[in-house]
């Protein structure tokens, strides 16, 4: 079954909140096997929403909205949806008690208001999804062989109401779509066009599954996607791909699917039983942000210390003077020093270390906007990594805090079995 996704709100279209309710639909419709081909978002005009549902109608099977349910005059996703699906409003008298139910529960004195009427108006013949998290009900409108399905805009109604009631509605009036699986694999030492000549003929001539790939900040994922009757015949149809990528990129596949790079190091250094610490310049303890998102990662990581300015540097990591004013703290011998200061103040096994530019300003003729120099030290040696990341003050911190979290990976790695 083909699918549109509509998302409705002028606020969307503004910037002034994130799109998420399309990636989860998306991610979920897609994991029932659904075939999700457009995303569309409009705001709050009742000719544009007529024309975008029309046009949905056209192209998809399955046309989901969400938002536009709510109680107030900006809340119009419903009656256009009803106009365009010829099916009257008819104010539902049960679904007006659920809503003044559910005020009632949430507040020690609710003020049911006359515009709240307007949530139990649903359209004539369709099928409602009652909202224990909210006051919108959701609906199923069907016309001849298409669907119009409507869920509130709120993410955790919308998730409440797509788990408990959507999924049955599905499979009861469409039955099994089959399964699609994905795997997504990251790498972060090579870039997309040298994946791409690696793996380009598996890109090609696979239908089912598939490879694709695309560039993150830090990384490149490459998606191995197979859809079968189930969840086991899709797996058993990516084993083989997955090896075979695998076995093309080397050892530069650290991690998998939701496992981000620091997951991956709080892995590993469990596995080795290690700890790890950081010192951090340019990247501001965003190191360690990432390290610590990860739960459980007091058992290895025993601190990052941010030395900004040169006097920091030196006063709590040791890095020496002369080398300061020899080599500027834009350079690998003094990434060398902070990493083996962190070493030495924390007690770690493993020590990260990072100094660079990240801009706008602070650049020289050698020193560009976005040159970081990584360290990691430990009882193999010590490494130093030079790079230039691309992007704002922002992106660059991110992409040099990640690639910094990869180096201790890769170092670790190196030298264990």
């Amino acid at each position: 079954m083909q699918v549109e996704i509509i998302t409705v709100g002028s606020e969307l279209l503004l910037g002034e909140i994130l799109n998420r309710n399309s990636l989860f639909l998306s991610e979920q419709l897609n994991a029932l096997g659904y075939s999700v081909l457009y995303h569309t978002t409009v705001g709050d005009n009742i000719e544009r929403l007529q024309a975008v549902l029309k046009q949905a109608l056209l192209r998809a099977d399955i046309v989901i909205t969400t938002g536009g349910l709510g109680p107030t005059q900006g809340d119009i996703t419903k009656i256009v949806a009803a106009d365009v699906m010829q099916a009257p409003l008819v104010f539902h008298e049960e679904v007006y008690d659920d809503i003044k139910q559910w005020l009632t529960r949430r507040y020690a004195k609710p003020v049911i208001t006359e515009n709240q009427k307007r949530q139990a108006m649903i359209p004539e013949g369709a099928i409602i999804f009652s909202n224990e998290v909210g006051t919108a009900p959701g609906i199923a409108i069907q016309r001849e062989n298409k669907w119009i399905i409507q869920l509130p805009g709120p993410p955790r109604e919308l998730q409440w109401m797509f788990f408990q009631r959507v999924v049955a509605f599905l499979q009861e009036q469409f039955g099994n779509q089959g399964y699609i699986v994905s795997r997504y694999i990251k790498i972060y030492d090579l870039g997309e066009a040298l994946i791409e000549s690696k793996l380009i003929d598996l890109e090609k001539n696979h239908a089912n599954p598939t490879v694709a790939m695309y560039a993150r900040p830090g990384f490149v994922e490459v998606r191995l996607t197979a859809k079968g009757g189930t969840q086991e015949e899709a797996k058993a149809l990516l084993q083989p791909l997955q090896q075979e990528v695998e076995k093309r990129l080397g050892r530069v596949v650290v991690s998998y699917d939701q496992e981000n790079i620091a997951d991956a190091l709080g892995r590993i250094v469990k596995e080795k039983q290690l700890s790890i610490s950081a010192a951090e310049s340019c990247t501001g303890g965003l190191i360690g942000a990432f390290i610590t998102d990860v739960p459980g990662s007091s058992d290895y990581f025993k601190g990052t210390v941010c030395t900004y300015t040169n006097q920091a540097k030196m006063k709590l990591l040791g890095v020496r003077k002369e080398t300061l004013e020899a080599y500027t703290a834009v350079s690998s011998n003094v990434a060398n020093e902070m990493a083996k200061g962190s070493l030495r103040i924390y007690d770690s096994d493993i020590a990260i270390s990072t100094t660079g530019i990240a801009g706008p300003g602070g650049a020289t003729e050698t020193q560009p906007v976005g040159l970081v120099y990584t360290g990691v030290t430990g009882p193999w040696g010590t490494w130093i990594k030079k790079d230039v990341y691309m992007g704002d003050r922002c992106e660059i911190k991110v992409r040099a805090a990640t690639k910094a979290i990869y180096y201790a990976v890769a170092y670790i790695l190196k030298h264990t079995v």
